[in-house]
C-alpha cells in the first residue's frame, strides 16, 4: 500500500468512526463537526480529523479509540 492509499484508507476509517458520533455520546465533537442546523461543518470536521490523526500517530491509537479520548480532553478545557 503506498502513502496515498494509506492516507485515503485512514481518512475513510476516521469518517466511518465520526459518523457514529452523536450529541449523546460525544457532544463536544458533535458540536465541532456540525452547524447549528445539524449539517456538516467542513472546517470543524477538518480540525477534528487533524486532531484524530495526530492522536493516532502520537499514541498508536485506532480512530475509534482516539475519538473518546479527544472528547474527554475537550471536556477538560
Amino acid at each position: 500500500m503506498n502513502a496515498k492509499e494509506l492516507e485515503t484508507h485512514l481518512r475513510l476509517e476516521i469518517k466511518a468512526q465520526l459518523s457514529k458520533v452523536t450529541q449523546a455520546n460525544s457532544p463536544l465533537i458533535w458540536a465541532e463537526i456540525h452547524k447549528s442546523n445539524g449539517k456538516l461543518n467542513i472546517v470543524g470536521y477538518a480540525r477534528i480529523e487533524s486532531r484524530i490523526i495526530n492522536k493516532i500517530i502520537a499514541g498508536q491509537l485506532t480512530p475509534g479509540a482516539a475519538i473518546p479520548q479527544l472528547e474527554q480532553e475537550m471536556d477538560c478545557r
